[in-house]
C-alpha cells in the first residue's frame, strides 16, 4: 500500500503479517458474498465465521469460503481468535453490529449507511472512538485505481480550484421494491458512497442539498417511500457545486461516470469496458460493453479495502474512510431525503 502526501491511499498490496487476522463477516447476501470470497483468498485474513439469520444462506458461504456458519453474531464477537469483523447486514442491522463490535474490542469495516439513522451513525462514531478500535465505513471506491488517480491529481492542484463535479450512477437491473426498508432505499444506499466521492475530491465540506425524486422504472418503490431515479445537486462551502445524477436502471450495463471540472482543466473517469477492442466497419463502429454490474466493475477495490483494513490493524496505518466520513455522507443523504419530500434546498446538518 501507498499513501499519497495530500492524504489519498492508493491500491497496492499490504505486507502480511505473520499470523493470520481471524475475521468474521456478517451478512450473507450479495455483498457479504463478495466479502467472504475475498476475505477467505486473503493472505492477510482467516474467514472464522459466515453468520446471518437465514443460515442457510450462511452455511451455503461457509461451504463455499470456509470458517463456521452462525445465525447470530454472539459466537464470533465471544470468540477471542476473531479480530475482524466486515459488517455487510442488511443496513437496518447496521448499527446493532458496529456497536457490538465496538464493545467487544474487533476492528469492523461497516457498509455504507452506518445506521438507519442520523442518530444511530453518530452512535456508531462514538462508540467506535471510545473504545479505540479499527473501524472504517465500506467507501471501497475511493480505492479504485480510476478514482484514486483523478482525486491524487485533483488535490495536487493539476486542473486548479474545482468549481463542478458531476457523478452519475446507474445499476443495471434494479433491486426488488421489497428490499428498500432493509437497505435504506437508493438515497442512503447508492447514494452515500458519491456524497462521500464528492467531498473528498473537494476537500471541502457539504452545506446545502437540493434533491428531486420519481418512480420511473418501478412504480412499487413509492409504496416503500423510495425512488428509483433522482437529480441532485450539493452545494460546498468552498463554493463548488456538484451534480449527482441516480437511477436503478441502465439496460445496457453498470454505468458510472465522475466528472471533476477546475479552473486549469478538467478530470473524467467512468463507463469501463469488458474489452478495449473497437470493430469498425461500413455501417457503424462496435465497442466492448460496459461492465455488467458493481460487483464486475469495482472488484479490485474490495481486495484492496482489505488491504488497507490490514495494514491499519497490524501497522497503524490510516483506514481509506473514516466512521466521520460515513457520518458525513449519511448526513447528505438525510437532508436529500428531506429535500425530495419537502421540493425544496435542504440545509446540511454538520454533524460529523
Amino acid at each position: 500500500m501507498t499513501q499519497h502526501s495530500r492524504g489519498i491511499i492508493t491500491p497496492g498490496r499490504s505486507p502480511v503479517p505473520r499470523s493470520m487476522i481471524g475475521c468474521a463477516v456478517f451478512g450473507a447476501g450479495v455483498i457479504g458474498e463478495v466479502h467472504a470470497r475475498n476475505v477467505s483468498r486473503h493472505g492477510s485474513f482467516d474467514l472464522r465465521y459466515v453468520i446471518d439469520p437465514a443460515i442457510d444462506r450462511a452455511r451455503t458461504l461457509a461451504q463455499t469460503w470456509g470458517g463456521t456458519a452462525a445465525a447470530d453474531i454472539a459466537p464470533a464477537l465471544a470468540d477471542d481468535t476473531v479480530a475482524a469483523v466486515i459488517i455487510a447486514s442488511s443496513t437496518s442491522a447496521h448499527e446493532e453490529h458496529a456497536l457490538a463490535c465496538a464493545g467487544a474490542g474487533k476492528a469492523f469495516i461497516c457498509e455504507k449507511p452506518l445506521a438507519g439513522s442520523l442518530e444511530g451513525a453518530r452512535a456508531c462514531v462514538a462508540s467506535a472512538a471510545a473504545s479505540g478500535v479499527v473501524a472504517a465505513t465500506g467507501f471501497n471506491r475511493r480505492l479504485d485505481h480510476d478514482y484514486a488517480a483523478v482525486a491524487a491529481r485533483t488535490l495536487d492542484g493539476e486542473i486548479g480550484a474545482v468549481e463542478m463535479l458531476h457523478f452519475a450512477s446507474r445499476g443495471h437491473k434494479p433491486p426488488a421494491p421489497e428490499t428498500a426498508p432493509h437497505s435504506g432505499g437508493m438515497i442512503r444506499e447508492k447514494g452515500a458512497h458519491f456524497f462521500d466521492l464528492a467531498a473528498w475530491l473537494t476537500g471541502a465540506e457539504p452545506v446545502e442539498v437540493y434533491a428531486v425524486g420519481a418512480c420511473l422504472v418501478d412504480p412499487r418503490f413509492a409504496d416503500y417511500g423510495d425512488v428509483d431515479t433522482a437529480a441532485l445537486t450539493v452545494r460546498f462551502d468552498s463554493g463548488a457545486l456538484a451534480t449527482f445524477d441516480f437511477g436503478r436502471r441502465a439496460v445496457f450495463g453498470q454505468d458510472e461516470l465522475i466528472e471533476v471540472f477546475g479552473s486549469q482543466g478538467m478530470l473524467v473517469t467512468g463507463r469501463h469496458r469488458r474489452g478495449n477492442v473497437a470493430h469498425f466497419t461500413g455501417g457503424a463502429v462496435t465497442e466492448a460493453e460496459v461492465m455488467p454490474g458493481w460487483h464486475e466493475r469495482f472488484a479490485d477495490s474490495y481486495v484492496a479495502e482489505l488491504d488497507v483494513f490490514a495494514a491499519a490493524m497490524t501497522h497503524g496505518e490510516p483506514v481509506h474512510a473514516s466512521l466521520a466520513d460515513g457520518l458525513r455522507a449519511q448526513a447528505v443523504a438525510e437532508a436529500a431525503v428531506r429535500s425530495i419530500k419537502q421540493n425544496r434546498p435542504v440545509a446540511i446538518e454538520r454533524i460529523w
